[in-house]
């Protein structure tokens, strides 16, 4: 998935983000990891 910088509206990921615009007009994005679970061991 993907942020808008302009206006924070997450977008789907469709593999090609040069086709991407936001409605509030910005084609500017930053890509959003999905969930990762992490498992921690303590000692």
């Amino acid at each position: 998935m993907f942020k808008c910088i302009r206006c924070g509206r997450e977008l789907k990921d469709e593999g090609d983000t040069a086709q991407f615009e936001c409605e509030c007009g910005s084609k500017v994005f930053v890509r959003i990891p999905g969930n990762v679970v992490k498992t921690v061991e303590v000692k």
